[in-house]
């Protein structure tokens, strides 16, 4: 049988989750090579080898991956893309037990914000490595806890849900709130990252806890004010010893629940491969920085009836989306893409493009090819070419390619 797993992969520490497991299991996400040989060291074993003084460690996987960093280990200089993916190749190897990479039959894989370009080396040096392309799916952790929180009792969501994150020097905010009101029931999930991060080992002294809690204390009353929550949750290795927090743990619980998880992306992920694998359809809207918040579609005609051609529906997941129409201009030379915002609060718009440089014919003697792509939640790529016309006009070749940002 396939095995399945998510990751919740984060500078400071890594969490897996695997189908089956009730537990997750959490290390450090550093990596290193032994000097004297080709042997790959991750999470607490690696820091072990350092001490001996066998390898040197390299950590801040994610950011290293941002910055497209380089780092030398053995005489050869490895990427970030190809650390973090002998980092991870490195956790399945260990959890297969005597399996091979070719078992995997989805690995979900969890970032803080998504980012195509991230996702993209990701992709590129696992695959390198002997994952199967197929296998591999990303999301963000507000995605994630969508799906984590729609798990539980409806109790924890009638309201808003608030979840603080408090890692190693980074301190993020995500809302969650149902809206009930449209055409379909649609979660939304937003994500901020915190001015106000601090780095835990603050926590160290009696100022510092006191500081620490007095930062926790006014960033919620900012971000919680006027608003009815119904639970508040907390997740990060900042949060597993709450004793400094008195006066935040008093304003977080009053009349709401409030709970610890510190599993919650990676099980979020996990769910959300048990519901892909399963073919169950999604019955919620999500929205968040990894879906779709629009209809993006064309006005055509079919056998004389005026139409809509859905390019992409809301709450698509955008990272490898693409779509694919053909079709023939009527009384026009351009191309027009209609991008229509689910929240009532936006706009509709019209992008035109415009079909230069393709040859001059007779009206409806054109049969146009276009390949869509999206880039993000906000941006798409056209490749719009001709295809010329039967036998009666032959394709020029010529294509026009463009972005477009909403």
């Amino acid at each position: 049988m396939a095995a399945v797993f998510s990751l919740d992969l984060c500078d400071d520490y890594t969490t897996v989750c695997a189908e089956g497991d009730e537990e997750v299991s959490i290390l450090p996400t550093v990596i290193c090579r032994d000097k004297n040989k080709e042997k790959w060291h991750i999470g607490e074993e690696a820091y072990g080898l350092t001490l001996s003084g066998k390898a040197v460690p390299t950590d801040k996987l994610v950011t290293m991956l941002k910055k497209d960093g380089r780092s030398t280990m053995g005489g050869r200089t490895y990427s970030a893309a190809e650390l973090c993916a002998q980092f991870i190749v490195s956790i399945l190897d260990k959890r297969l037990e005597g399996g091979k990479l070719s078992d995997v039959g989805l690995l979900y894989i969890c970032l803080e914000v998504p980012d195509k370009g991230l996702f993209d080396s990701l992709r590129e040096a696992l695959t390198g490595l002997g994952l199967k392309e197929q296998s591999l799916r990303f999301m963000s952790h507000a995605e994630a806890f969508i799906h984590y929180i729609l798990s539980k009792d409806k109790e924890l969501y009638n309201n808003t849900v608030a979840v603080f994150d408090l890692s190693e020097g980074d301190l993020r905010y995500n809302e969650f709130r149902m809206i009930r009101g449209l055409s379909r029931m649609t979660a939304i999930c937003d994500s901020t990252r915190l001015e106000e991060a601090f780095r835990i080992d603050i926590l160290n002294s009696d100022s510092g806890r006191k500081l620490a809690d007095h930062i926790l204390l006014e960033c919620a009353k900012k971000l919680m004010d006027r608003k009815i929550f119904s639970s508040v949750f907390l997740t990060g290795k900042g949060f597993e010893d709450m004793e400094f927090a008195g006066e935040f743990k008093e304003f977080i619980c009053r009349r709401r629940r409030v709970l610890y998880d510190d599993g919650i992306f990676a099980r979020g992920a996990l769910m959300a491969a048990e519901k892909l694998l399963s073919g169950e359809e999604e019955t919620v809207l999500m929205l968040c920085d990894t879906r779709l918040a629009c209809e993006i579609s064309m006005e055509v005609s079919v056998e004389g009836r005026q139409n809509r051609l859905i390019l992409a529906p809301p709450g698509t997941s955008w990272y490898g989306y693409t779509a694919h129409a053909e079709f023939i201009p009527q009384g026009q030379e351009h191309v027009d893409i209609d991008i229509a915002p689910v929240m009532k609060n936006g706009s509709k718009l019209r992008e035109t493009v415009e079909l230069k440089g393709f040859p001059k014919r007779p009206d409806r003697c054109t049969r146009v090819s276009m390949d869509m792509e999206l880039l993000g939640g906000d941006k798409l790529k056209l490749c719009l070419s001709d295809l010329g016309f039967g036998d009666f006009f032959q394709k020029s070749g010529h294509e026009i390619t463009t972005e477009i940002e909403f």
